[in-house]
């Protein structure tokens, strides 16, 4: 889900994909398939859904710099706000359901609360896995994988990130790791 700031008044957008043409030496030659086996070989911890908080955290964060460089992207920056941001969506999504607006709360509630609004732009992707399905490289690819997701993952305009993830029972399933990622762009 994303939400740009136009004159003062959030709105949500529908992710559009354009085709241009553009100059071949400006078009990376990179698959998605070759971008995760980047993230594979340079994140640790990036292909398991084992591990500490902390790590799995890290992983993530560099699985998502790596994808970007590979399709020829800036990195984003971790952000407390966000990261704060994210802990709230998370823990939501948890106890009310799958969805970007868990609990009745509106989609920018959780921005507002960490202290990330106003911004010009932000977004969201949400995921879940059981098991080695949740393994930072695998949620990277299931975002690469669906349109909107990967125009957030991808979009020129974000700088900052934020990201939670948590583990345990839910949605009815043992072994599941929740992720939330949110981007931003204050100036």
């Amino acid at each position: 889900m994303v939400f740009d700031r136009v004159m003062g008044i959030a709105q949500s957008l529908t992710a559009i994909i354009l085709g241009l043409s553009a100059p071949a030496a400006s078009v990376p030659h990179t698959t998605d398939s070759s971008a995760l086996g980047a993230v594979a070989s340079a994140c640790a911890g990036s292909t398991t859904a084992a591990g500490d908080t902390h790590s799995r955290l890290e992983a993530m964060y560099c699985g998502v710099n790596v994808v970007r460089r590979a399709y020829g992207l800036g990195v984003v920056r971790g952000s407390v706000p966000l990261n704060r941001s994210s802990v709230l969506k998370a823990d939501a999504v948890r106890h009310c359901g799958f969805t970007h607006t868990p609990c009745g709360m509106s989609f920018m509630r959780t921005f507002q609360r960490a202290g990330y609004l106003p911004a010009r732009s932000f977004a969201e992707n949400l995921a879940w896995g059981q098991a080695e399905l949740g393994s930072p490289a695998h949620t990277l690819g299931m975002w690469l994988n669906s349109p909107p997701h990967r125009e957030n993952l991808l979009g020129r305009r974000w700088r900052d990130l934020g990201i939670a993830v948590e583990r345990g029972h839910m949605f009815g399933r043992d072994d599941v790791s929740l992720w939330v990622m949110q981007f931003g762009r204050r100036r």
